[in-house]
């Protein structure tokens, strides 16, 4: 057994840190010590095994868990808590841990900023929160699989809240819509079961507008729970799903005029069911069902009752612009689905799509973090070895300036990058989503810092090249206000038309 450092909880949600413990296993008695290179505090003489140490173990003892007993111990056993008699503190701003023997370090943890509520474990190799545990990708095949866009298709998301018979789960960042409010109360009448779970601190904070429609379903009968509890699985709930029956809804928009009500954004969403072929098999919409009860059942999520009585709530504008109809929602195909989530496995199999990518890469997001974005290093990547790559982005108000200044540090390589110039045909890009190859992905994942690892994030990935043609065309006229279309090459996938001609139509195919 080697001397390790196993875990580190630095950054407790309690004022000062209280609580604050760090987990060692030492193969046997003898001198041992802790440093940070201004403090060393030598470890009780006896100690031995797997030992939790704290300043402070009256708090830490309710902050040690069985997950951290087993994952200590190999499962022999809880790990012992000591108390360490002097000074040495866990910086919440990152630190250099030694474990010395004999005052030679035989092993060292350096960690940046740890997450209030967080903790890192060496056999994760990364901090996560208190009861969250991360989930592998789930794939479907043979799914029924409708894609569609907004604001063309506003009644395609909703259409399976209408039709439910047995089950209603909504998530989503917030809920702000009166048609989706009026959708839920007419399910929980007819005997539906409905659930609804919603982010308690959105940015701009709690409206009295989704306050008061949520006192109105949760008055039906409707289970309404609020992720806002202390401490925090995750810094926003921003996914935007529902589960109706055997189908699923996964968007990029919020449940609100601007989003699902088709007054403002350019958003994409998927409604993905049970195939014919795969009738016996689970769906997509129970992988959603099941991380939907997860969520909702953890410490942190607070029913509404008791987060109503505790909130100042605040007023917010509605959205009301008028689009017109340009992109149709096709007719279902078959497709095989990936559903994807975050903390976890989102941003790893984007990049992972992206690297193995042969012809094409459509990124629409509203802001990316930057050109050195994990996402958007993996699309300069592709574009270095020559796959067509185009990345869409926000040209908002407040994103313009960052989104103007990717433009400019991109320029001279071969990826192509634009601000979105809507031109009447939505009001904003809202979108978060890409085709690469023939496989699109749509979700709620936002590509700056903190949202793969620090947001609940959920996101489809659809292998099927009648679906990705769809986006694609949609992205094709989103592209500097759909002036010009995209190179024949984007469009056309891995067609045989592509052979020889291909390289000629993208370049007499301009961009303005």
């Amino acid at each position: 057994m080697q001397p390790r450092i196993l875990e580190l909880f630095p950054n407790p949600t309690a004022t000062g840190n209280r609580g604050e413990y760090l987990v060692v296993r030492l193969p046997e008695r003898g001198n041992w010590s802790l440093s940070d290179g201004y403090h060393e505090e030598p470890i009780p003489a006896n100690a031995t095994g797997v030992v939790a140490l704290s300043m402070d173990p009256a708090n830490a003892t309710a902050l040690l868990d069985d997950e951290t007993a087993v994952a200590g111990s190999g499962g022999v056993g809880e790990p012992e808590l000591r108390a360490l008699d002097g000074y040495f503190p866990l910086a919440a701003s990152g630190d250099r841990i030694a474990l010395r023997r004999n005052g030679t370090a035989v092993a060292v943890v350096d960690y940046d900023r740890a997450p209030e509520g967080h903790r890192w474990r060496a056999d994760w190799g990364e901090w996560r929160p208190r009861g969250y545990d991360p989930r592998p990708a789930a794939r479907t095949e043979n799914a029924t699989v409708t894609p569609f866009v907004l604001p063309d298709s506003p009644e395609v998301p909703v259409e399976p809240l209408r039709a439910a018979d047995d089950r209603l789960l909504l998530a989503g960042y917030t809920l702000g819509s009166e048609r989706v409010a009026d959708l839920l109360v007419a399910a929980a009448d007819r005997g539906v079961d409905v659930r609804v779970l919603v982010e308690g601190s959105p940015v701009g904070g709690f409206s009295a507008r989704s306050a008061r429609l949520l006192d109105r379903i949760a008055a039906a009968g409707v289970e309404v729970r609020v992720l806002d509890g202390d401490p925090e699985r995750f810094r926003f709930h921003h996914a935007k799903y529902a589960v109706a029956d055997d189908r699923a809804v996964v968007l990029t928009e919020n449940w609100k005029a601007s989003g699902t009500g088709g007054r403002t954004n350019r958003g994409w969403g998927v409604v993905t069911g049970r195939s014919r072929a795969a009738a016996a098999d689970e769906t997509t919409a129970d992988d959603l069902a099941a991380l939907f009860r997860e969520d909702a059942a953890a410490d942190d999520a607070m029913p509404w009752s008791e987060f109503r009585n505790d909130t100042e709530f605040h007023g917010s504008g509605k959205a009301n612009g008028s689009y017109p109809t340009r992109f149709e929602t096709p007719a279902p195909s078959t497709a095989d689905v990936e559903l994807l989530t975050t903390p976890g496995n989102a941003a790893d199999r984007l990049v992972a799509r992206i690297d193995a990518a042969d012809d094409r890469v459509l990124g629409v997001v509203p802001r990316t973090g930057g050109p050195d974005n994990r996402i958007v290093r993996a699309l300069r990547r592709a574009a270095d070895r020559g796959v067509d790559v185009h990345l869409l982005v926000s040209g908002a108000w407040y994103d313009r300036e960052a989104n103007r200044a990717l433009v400019e540090a991109l320029e001279g390589e071969p990826i192509e990058v634009a601000v979105s110039e809507p031109r009447g045909r939505f009001g904003k890009v809202h979108a978060k989503g890409l085709v690469v190859d023939d496989t699109a992905v749509v979700g709620s994942l936002n590509w700056n810092e903190g949202a793969a690892t620090e947001n609940r994030e959920v996101l489809l990935a659809i292998e099927d090249r009648s679906v990705a043609e769809f986006y694609a065309r949609a992205y094709a006229a989103d592209w500097r206000g759909g002036g010009v279309h995209l190179p024949v090459g984007l469009l056309g996938g891995l067609g045989a038309a592509l052979a020889g001609a291909g390289v000629v139509a993208r370049r007499e195919v301009a961009f303005v």
